[in-house]
């Protein structure tokens, strides 16, 4: 369906703030891959499993939404338009960050290495090996499937083609790693298979899952008990697989609480049709609370990008009372990040939202 016939979905802009929020209280509960093991690891533990939808749902509103871009735009618009808008981004943040770390070591953490080689060059090194600011690796990863979007989107109306793509996808990208991980099979046994590189991509998956879950399966009674199941079962499993493989292990495996564990991608597929119930009452909503959410959703892009100087910030400058707080409630960090990063991200948004309107008024 075309973006001219296909009206605004709510529950994705709903979607994206959750998503967002996600990402911000992952990043706050990173106490989990320290050695201890007590009550704040768990705290720490559980908001992992909670949170750890955040990317696959954010790859999964991209497919949702430019699986069909052929019915609103050539290849040459949609390459102008995603990978350039998520390249400038990238280049952004990554300059920013680059430049607050280089310029103020000492008031964030872990900023003292890129302090003593600061200078261009190590700057191109930095944005080429993702080493500025880590967790930019998911716009590396969607200006890759971006590349292969034109591909992808001649499966958009085969539904039969997509189930095949996704049916491959979970079995390459998710369940061989598993049973290697588990070691129920040799890694060399799936060595081979992993070297296919649409179908053992997770990235690829989480794309082609988003549209075959908005386009191709209808919102039945059926559905929405799947979904609620999957959307409680899922986080509590994942929780309770990386406590027995952790509890006596100073090394913390990051695997059964994981974006790439085949658990992540059951509550990912979820979430995102629980949510999508609420579209029905989300339309019913006034034109300034719709304003609002669209608004909310427009900002996620820069809490995404820049959050984690002020994490980094956080850890450097606050007091020592508020940083044993923190490691006991870390969800009381997120709530502060997200709002300290996401008051001035929400004010732009509102300001380019209507200098939008404006122009197109003017167009008019």
């Amino acid at each position: 369906m075309g973006a001219s016939a296909r009206s605004r979905l709510y529950f994705e802009d709903v979607l994206n703030v959750l998503s967002c929020f996600a990402v911000v209280a992952l990043h706050c509960s990173l106490g989990v891959f320290g050695p201890d093991r007590g009550h704040e690891w768990n705290i720490a533990l559980a908001q992992q499993a909670a949170f750890i939808f955040a990317v696959p749902v954010f790859m999964m509103l991209s497919g949702a939404n430019l699986m069909g871009y052929r019915t609103r735009y050539t290849t040459r618009e949609f390459f102008r338009k995603r990978v350039l808008r998520v390249g400038v981004a990238l280049l952004v943040g990554s300059a920013a960050c680059y430049l607050a770390y280089g310029l103020f070591p000492d008031s964030f953490w872990g900023a003292r290495d890129i302090a003593r080689d600061f200078s261009p060059r190590a700057f191109a090194h930095g944005l080429l090996g993702n080493t500025i600011n880590d967790t930019y690796w998911f716009f590396y990863a969607i200006i890759g499937v971006y590349c292969v979007t034109p591909l992808l989107s001649l499966a958009a109306d085969r539904p039969r083609l997509l189930r095949g793509l996704l049916a491959g996808g979970f079995l390459l990208a998710f369940v061989a790693p598993t049973l290697s991980w588990a070691h129920l099979v040799r890694p060399e046994d799936v060595s081979a298979v992993q070297g296919w590189p649409l179908l053992a991509n997770t990235s690829v998956f989480y794309f082609l899952l988003g549209h075959y879950l908005s386009g191709h399966v209808p919102d039945t009674r059926a559905v929405r008990v799947a979904a609620v199941v999957a959307t409680l079962a899922s986080p509590a499993l994942m929780y309770a697989i990386g406590h027995a493989v952790n509890v006596s292990s100073p090394t913390y495996d990051s695997y059964p609480v994981n974006a790439f564990f085949p658990l992540a991608a059951t509550y990912a597929a979820g979430l995102f049709c629980v949510v999508r119930m609420l579209e029905p009452r989300l339309r019913a909503l006034g034109g300034r609370a719709k304003g609002a959410l669209v608004t909310l959703s427009s900002a996620s892009l820069y809490v995404y990008l820049f959050h984690i100087p002020v994490i980094n910030w956080i850890g450097a400058r606050v007091a020592s009372g508020l940083s044993a707080c923190f490691a006991k409630h870390p969800l009381y960090e997120a709530a502060m990040v997200f709002v300290l990063v996401g008051v001035p991200s929400v004010a732009y948004a509102a300001v380019r939202r209507a200098a939008k309107r404006r122009s197109h008024g003017a167009v008019r």
